[in-house]
């Protein structure tokens, strides 16, 4: 009779999946860092190339118009070429997008630029969470997609203290040429730490590959999967109705990128040097929730992903309503809900649905079904994104002339509670004892609850 042992523990960035999540963390915070820095230093280009309020939001839209389609096609990609690749893709175009600002002068360039790098743009998502799927299963899952989920959250905690002294002190334009540079160190990590499976990781030890295929129950995970499997997953009920919550939850997040700092910079005049040391303080709120979401996915609700995926929009439609309600208040108090507490639906609801995503389907489908949800959810912001501009109340006086921009984007996140509900349920589970003699220690995968 053998003795059980209990599971060693995970660590995510132990070994060389450690590594691998190390570049996929610099990888996402640089693409993301680039995106963010745009919106933040919208009242200097704006001002520059004299925009109005319409033009604002159509420019910041024209992103979005080229990001969501490729979001589909970038996961589908993922699946059937691989997702390294489309990494490398995305880190060399938008480098070199990145770098263009420099040649940019009127409305129109402007335009275009934006809609060319929102294209780009759209090969980072589905790859990186077809990544995580495939190198993290499981609970441990759960944790390394919420550290993934903070690594792009932390770049608007960066970006105002890198951005906006530049801009104020030099010029926009070179705040984006700086940013440009660290795509180099981050194309050369995705070709030295990453693979599309751990077997083909140069450096891997055997012992490593054993143990994360025990932890996906030992399953092999395929590299590549067929067009007929992809759209066999596509077909399950809970998947359809998840993709709608994804394409809606986290939507009215876009929102405050154009227009939270144009209501402290251009409607409230507050000085950009002032917010590039206040604004970390805030964004970094669902940075840190961020890290621990994982662990409370797994010890909250007995494992259950669906209040947690419920909960995240919740607190964005909270945070907007409070936006509107101390519209008159400190700009603190109201950046502080606008751009910190809504933003807590980012952390909460990405950084699950991935575990979602693998309990309801097979792992190797991430790719395609991250894909889907970020293209509905990128659609649907691009479309609130491009009308927000008439939405601005010009009669009203400071901040309350963004109010209605707010209303609609705590009615969107109210909605997204909907589908969630319809959705099946998915448990992630913590590791589970082994014995010595049946080889590493599994780690139980996602299960889908009745």
């Amino acid at each position: 009779m053998g003795i059980t042992a209990p599971a060693p523990a995970l660590r995510l960035l132990s070994g060389r999946r450690g590594l691998m999540l190390a570049t996929i963390l610099f990888v996402n915070f640089v693409v993301w860092l680039d995106s963010a820095k745009f919106s933040l230093l919208n009242p200097f280009w704006s001002a520059d190339l004299h925009l109005t309020p319409v033009q604002i939001s159509s420019v910041t839209a024209s992103y979005l118009l080229g990001y969501f389609p490729l979001l589909l096609l970038a996961g589908v990609l993922a699946d059937r070429i691989g997702a390294k690749q489309m990494l490398i893709i995305c880190v060399v175009g938008v480098t070199v997008l990145s770098a263009t600002m420099a040649f940019v002068h009127t409305y129109g360039e402007m335009w275009w630029r934006n809609f060319v790098f929102g294209i780009f743009f759209g090969f980072l998502w589905a790859p990186s969470q077809r990544l995580l799927s495939v190198w993290f299963p499981g609970a441990l899952g759960a944790r390394a997609t919420s550290t993934w989920m903070s690594s792009t959250l932390i770049a608007g905690v960066i970006a105002p203290a890198i951005a906006l002294p530049l801009a104020n002190h030099l010029s926009w334009r070179d705040a984006f040429l700086i940013v440009a540079a660290l795509g180099v160190p981050a194309l050369i990590l995705l070709f030295v730490f990453t693979a599309n499976k751990p077997e083909k990781m140069r450096g891997i030890s055997a012992d490593e590959v054993l143990q994360i295929r025990a932890e996906h129950h030992g399953a092999e995970v395929r590299e590549k999967l067929t067009f007929r499997e992809l759209a066999a997953a596509l077909k399950n009920r809970s998947v359809l109705t998840m993709v709608i919550a994804t394409g809606l939850a986290t939507t009215p997040t876009w929102l405050s990128g154009p227009w939270l700092p144009y209501g402290l910079i251009t409607l409230e005049g507050v000085n950009p040097d002032t917010i590039a040391w206040v604004s970390p303080f805030i964004a970094l709120i669902p940075v840190l929730f961020g890290l621990i979401n994982g662990t409370l996915v797994a010890r909250f609700f007995g494992g259950r992903t669906r209040p947690w995926l419920a909960l995240g929009p919740a607190c964005g439609a909270i945070g907007f309503i409070l936006g509107v309600v101390l519209h008159d208040s400190s700009w603190v108090v109201w950046g502080l809900f606008i751009g910190a507490f809504a933003f807590l639906c980012d952390p909460m609801f990405w950084g699950t649905v991935n575990s979602y995503w693998a309990g309801i389907a097979r792992p190797e489908v991430t790719g395609t079904l991250n894909g889907a949800a970020a293209a509905l959810q990128v659609a649907v912001g691009w479309f609130i994104t491009d009308l927000s501009g008439n939405w601005v109340n010009t009669s009203a006086t400071g901040r309350a002339q963004l109010d209605t921009i707010w209303i609609v984007g705590a009615v969107l996140f109210a909605v997204a509670i909907v589908p969630v509900l319809l959705s099946r349920e998915v448990r992630v589970h913590q590791a589970v004892a082994a014995a010595p003699s049946s080889g590493p220690s599994p780690v139980r995968t996602p299960e889908v609850a009745p």
